[in-house]
């Protein structure tokens, strides 16, 4: 699949125990009760710079602002190489080193760091086990925060509408990585258990540009989060075979995009899944679908994660050419034929 060009633009614990195969293979603040502290997306200028406090609407909703209040708290002790942070509870001390929340939400650390398991948590107060010199991953950090601003300034504006980076950051995706079938050879408790920390995961997957669906809508989901579009990977298939993707809200309605049946080596149409309809998905996936979990189930069971909207079903068996976003077209094309997509936002 050739590079394609953006016009008028820019000239974890084991959540996912066996990523399902692709088709035709065969087939990422302290905070008082009630407080929000969900963020906007970090701005500067035309780019968006680093934000170490990003997490989805749909999860905060879910969960809510203990979790995330400490999570955060978490994360910015890990920036400044601290060995505690504020946090309300054990069980939200477990949370926060549960995998998932570091692997997706601050990748950098998932590998560096673990929960105390002795006396990790008293008193309001969570400790925190660095498994690599403190010195190393502080000088990691630093340098993956250059890295996102990097793909975000090569990729995305601040005037960007929110279609617009998910486009354009589903195209770097297509164009930037590719699947790891080694890993997803790999990918057993029994085997993975006897893989070095760190030869796989988000951060892995940012550094290599390589990984298995979970580790690929992770990386997807991030970079939309870092520009401030709400992201959340979602799961489906049987219980040792699931796969991963996306789930995006723009505009308050619901999509999913799956940023690793869209790579190349698929040999499938990438547009095909992008902005789908749970209708797609459940041709797939059936009444498996669901989104992920952290630790415990969600504390509000309620939250909408409907996708039924199919205004963009036109780009289904469609490849990606140019976005132009003075005029806010898509060129794409079907077979030999060059099409056209109108959005507005």
């Amino acid at each position: 699949m050739r590079f394609r060009a953006l016009i008028a633009s820019v000239l974890c614990g084991l959540t996912v125990t066996a990523c399902a195969a692709v088709p035709a293979l065969p087939i990422e603040v302290g905070v008082s009760e009630g407080e929000q502290v969900l963020e906007g997306p970090n701005e500067t200028g035309k780019y968006y710079s680093f934000n170490p406090h990003v997490c989805p609407k749909k999860l905060y909703d879910a969960y809510g602002p203990e979790e995330w209040g400490a999570f955060f708290n978490l994360c910015d002790a890990l920036r400044k190489g601290e060995d505690s942070f504020d946090c309300p509870s054990e069980e939200v001390y477990a949370w926060c080193f549960s995998g998932g929340p570091l692997d997706e939400f601050f990748p950098v650390a998932r590998y560096c760091v673990d929960m105390d398991y002795l006396d990790g948590y008293s008193k309001g107060v969570g400790r925190i086990k660095y498994t690599v010199p403190k010195d190393e991953f502080l000088a990691k950090e630093k340098e993956f925060e250059q890295t996102i601003e990097d793909i975000l300034k090569e990729n995305v504006r601040t005037d960007y509408t929110d279609f617009e980076k998910c486009i354009a950051l589903y195209e770097y995706m297509v164009n930037n990585y590719v699947y790891d079938y080694r890993e997803c050879d790999n990918n057993t408790v029994a085997k993975i258990n006897n893989l070095p920390r760190g030869t796989y995961g988000t951060y892995r997957t940012f550094k290599d540009k390589k990984g298995i669906c979970n580790e690929i809508s992770n990386v997807y989901n991030y970079l939309l989060l870092q520009c401030g579009v709400d992201a959340v990977k979602y799961l489906g298939g049987e219980e040792n075979s699931k796969h991963a993707w996306t789930y995006v809200t723009l505009d308050d309605v619901g999509y999913f995009i799956d940023p690793t049946w869209g790579l190349p080596d698929t040999e499938e149409h990438e547009l095909t899944y992008f902005m789908m309809t749970a209708q797609d998905r459940e041709h797939d996936f059936g009444d498996t679908m669901e989104p992920e979990t952290f630790c415990y189930d969600h504390r509000n069971p309620d939250v909408d994660f409907s996708a039924t909207d199919d205004r963009y079903a036109s780009l289904r068996g469609g490849d990606f050419e140019e976005l132009d976003t003075k005029t806010k077209t898509l060129y794409y094309k079907v077979g030999d034929e060059r099409r056209e997509y109108h959005y507005s936002s």
